[in-house]
């Protein structure tokens, strides 16, 4: 199996654009400084005038006293135009013609603030009646016979037998015949009870909802009728019904219920943050989308409370009248508020505008092709396309509301050139290629650097060819690394006899470079190259280059080739840079922006800049197998106390396989991604307390065998939740990565992940939705452990960060690279976990 590992370098390739004007404006920045340092402020403005300053066209970061060539690209620089140097943004007036800038002026007005917004009519709830059955009976013809039927206060509903209204009648009339009968000489008060009498059974009927009119007819015809019509009380709408011919009803039932639609209301929601400019009794106007040109008058006359929890919205009712009855309960409509907030504001064009986020800023226009950029502060936005402003502007003078754009650019270009010419550069920092890590292999068989350098010269050979924009000689060349790549592969490695098992990117190089030899053109042969030079990299790495070889080699980043993979390496020897995707006749023949130098065999890189690890002192005690006794070379954490040194090198391997996966499935590609995985399962199978249990668990969320991507993106999916949360108890180094991004995607359930950027990369759907989802927070790294290691060739349990002879035997060290630490670490460890073998130790005596 490959076990590919990512440097941490190849871990930024997506972010190498923005990398690249940063790592090349300091590249650049001695010659500028060198040229400018020696002169006065009175010397560089005089320069500026005379227009001695040049520029490149695809750099424009760069900027030299003299004319020449661009140091990145080795395009011609061209002079640079002397008002630049200004503050002031001075543009001939023909071009501002040609650009589109228009300008229109600030005005001095009231300020109305206008929320317009939906709403749907609902009934005036305060008009709604309902009409209940006092007595027990029958419907035995029903007048209003369907909903929506529109009634009127005294309009029959419906008739109703009812015996207890009967009885009713009967009372009535007999009372009404004996009111006259009853002399008051035979019985004391008779007559004075019987008009009592009359009196209590009319009061029923009218309980009973009989009419003065009805209980006329009754006396009229003094006979009880065997149905009594009920009639409709109010005026309105029929919108509920319950009422059928023939039906039974009881005491308290609701036959009817009728809404007065003379005033509608009018429902509608606003967000929290409109609510200050909304207040009752406000007019509202009101417009039907199907009815065009028509609008209606309300108002405000209640607003709600309380803020829905979810929405963050809050009701308001408006009211509105209704004569004609064309609004109708649940239409919708669109509603506007006005309100006049001040009488007079300084009041400009929001287009003129440009909003950062962090300031506000609006080009002036000051006549002849002049402007001048103003930091503003802004009020309330008007419904006209106006905006108040607080400060900045006044009214009278006249803004850019077209191609402000354009002079934003030309203002903070004229910034940073001034800022270049008279501030102070970046330009004391002397960037030096250096060694990147350790070989692997501490020496190289005779027949295997002789292959090597067989190769390499081959390699060299085309390279060349391709910067010359030719293929002559390419495919003898090709031929010539695809034979020493075979011939490599019969070499059998002292103490590594899984060597080639470990290392397939020779196979990769050998394949390569037979499709090589066979291509028929430039375009062709450059995109093999570029893979052949990703794998010859890889396996240098591995091997070293061959002490025999005549000077270093160089491996470089070109960031415009392949943007859509980060950009491609290439390996060359020499200080002039010649890029071979590009070749001698392109604008770009120097273009680079990361320059390493290739370890050699048995060497490792004792740099300044990289912190020397300690060993533990030779009289310490034997460890055990666990994991965090292994090493004692990285420093400790304040922040992470728990994360023992002797791990940290195990996590760093974990979470840069992990963060390679990431990259790879977030750009749709699959190669490796298996490698990387299988790699984290190893690892996570073997690192130990405290937090065993959840190591655990990432290695078995990975199966044995992946064979597509979605396989992959599911694997990645159940590990990513488990190492986000061990990332925050035990981070990578800095060596890996300066600060992760915890990330997450509402799309996909479960769907958080690990990222080394704060810019969204999705990686469970690629390029389909590349920035679907939202940075939750950052994890911050630990500081970075020793990048150079030995051990003992007859004790490979005895790993150490510093040079020392080995306390068993006396012998020499020999270095270790981190990824050789981290196999024969987890090669120990599963030897462990089979037999009794030695554990792991830091320069201990026995």
């Amino acid at each position: 199996m490959n076990r590919r590992t990512v440097s941490p370098g190849a871990l930024i390739f997506v972010l190498v654009l923005l990398a690249a004007a940063v790592g090349i404006g300091v590249w650049v920045g001695p010659w500028v400084r060198a040229a400018m340092q020696n002169k006065s402020d009175a010397e560089m403005a005089s320069s500026s005038e005379e227009g001695t300053y040049y520029t490149c066209g695809m750099h424009p970061w760069v900027v030299l006293p003299e004319p020449g060539d661009c140091p990145i690209c080795q395009m011609e620089l061209v002079p640079i135009d002397p008002a630049k140097f200004t503050g002031q943004i001075a543009i001939d007036p023909v071009v501002v013609q040609n650009i589109g800038v228009r300008i229109k002026p600030v005005a001095e007005g009231p300020l109305v603030k206008t929320i317009r917004t939906v709403g749907t009519v609902d009934y005036n709830e305060t008009a709604v009646r309902d009409i209940n059955i006092k007595v027990n009976g029958w419907i035995e013809k029903l007048n209003v016979d369907y909903l929506g039927a529109e009634v009127k206060a005294g309009d029959p509903l419906f008739s109703l037998y009812s015996p207890e209204l009967y009885s009713a009648q009967e009372e009535y009339l007999l009372a009404w015949r004996n009111k006259d009968k009853v002399g008051a000489q035979f019985v004391p008060d008779a007559a004075k009870n019987a008009e009592s009498l009359l009196k209590s059974a009319r009061t029923k009927l009218e309980y009973f909802d009989i009419t003065d009119q009805q209980v006329q007819q009754l006396q009229q015809s003094g006979q009880p009728a065997k149905t009594m019509t009920l009639r409709s009380p109010y005026s309105g709408v029929v919108i509920d019904k319950h009422a059928n011919e023939g039906m039974k009803v009881d005491p308290g039932m609701r036959v009817f219920r009728i809404a007065d639609l003379s005033k509608v209301w009018v429902m509608v929601t606003l967000y929290e943050y409109q609510l200050p400019y909304v207040q009752v009794g406000q007019e509202a106007v009101m417009s039907l989308p199907y009815i065009p040109g028509q609008t209606f008058t309300g108002r405000v006359i209640y607003i709600y409370p309380y803020i829905d929890n979810k929405t963050r919205q809050v009701k308001v009712r408006l009211e509105f009248d209704n004569p004609t009855g064309l609004l109708k309960p649940g239409m919708f409509t669109n509603i506007e508020l006005r309100n006049e907030l001040a009488a007079e504001r300084t009041l400009a064009p929001r287009s003129a505008v440009i909003d950062t986020g962090q300031r506000q800023i609006a080009f002036v226009s000051l006549g002849e092709g002049k402007f001048e950029p103003r930091d503003v502060k802004l009020g309330v936005e008007t419904e006209d396309g106006h905006v108040e402003v607080l400060d900045g502007l006044k009214p009278g003078e006249m803004v850019v509301t077209s191609g402000q754009f354009l002079l934003d650019s030309e203002a903070k270009m004229r910034e940073s050139l001034a800022k270049m010419i008279k501030g102070n550069l970046a330009a004391d920092q002397k960037v030096v290629a250096k060694v990147e890590g350790a070989s692997e292999l501490n020496e190289l068989p005779d027949a295997l650097a002789d292959q090597l350098n067989t190769l390499l010269h081959a390699y060299l050979t085309i390279s060349e060819s391709l910067f010359n924009d030719h293929l002559e000689g390419v495919d003898a060349s090709a031929k010539t690394i695809a034979q020493a790549a075979d011939a490599m592969t019969q070499v059998a490695i002292p103490d590594h006899p899984h060597f080639w098992h470990q290392h397939e990117e020779v196979a990769t190089v050998g394949g390569k470079a037979t499709d090589l030899a066979a291509a028929k053109n430039l375009k062709s042969a450059r995109s093999l190259f570029a893979d052949l030079s990703l794998a010859l990299g890889d396996l240098l790495k591995a091997t070293g280059v061959p002490p025999s070889f005549d000077m270093p080699i160089q491996q470089l980043h070109c960031p415009m080739y392949r943007t859509d993979q980060g950009g491609n390496l290439w390996l060359q020897t020499g200080e002039q840079v010649h890029n071979p995707f590009y070749g001698v006749n392109s604008p770009m023949p120097g273009c680079f922006d990361k320059r390493t130098v290739l370890p050699v065999t048995g060497q490792h890189n004792t740099a300044p800049d990289q912190p020397e690890g300690h060993a533990q002192p030779h009289d310490a005690p034997k460890h055990d197998a666990s994991m965090h006794d292994v090493s004692k070379d990285a420093p400790d954490s304040a922040d992470h106390p728990s994360v023992a040194k002797g791990r940290q090198v195990m996590v760093d391997e974990l979470f840069t396989n992990y963060l390679a996966t990431q990259i790879q499935l977030a750009t749709d590609q699959m190669p490796y991604v298996a490698d990387n995985l299988a790699r984290i399962r190893q690892i996570a199978k073997h690192l130990d307390d405290p937090e065993r249990t959840e190591w655990q668990s990432v290695a078995q969320a990975i199966p044995d065998e992946i064979k597509d991507i979605n396989q992959a993106r599911e694997a990645f999916r159940k590990v990513s939740p488990l190492l986000v949360s061990l990332a925050e108890k035990h981070p990578p180094s800095k060596a890996i990565v300066e600060q992760l991004y915890v990330a997450k995607c509402p799309m996909k359930k479960g769907g958080v992940w690990l990222q080394p950027t704060d810019s969204v990369t999705n990686p469970y759907y690629g390029n389909m939705m590349l920035d679907c989802g939202s940075i939750q927070k950052p994890i911050e790294s630990v500081p970075a452990p020793a990048d150079s290691y030995y051990t003992c060739k007859k004790h490979p349990w005895i790993i150490t960060a510093e040079a020392e002879k080995c306390p068993i035997g006396g012998e020499q060290l020999i270095p270790l690279s981190r990824a050789r630490m981290v196999d024969q670490m987890l090669e120990l460890l599963q030897a462990d976990d089979d037999q009794d073998a030695p554990a792991p130790t830091t320069g201990a005596k026995e």
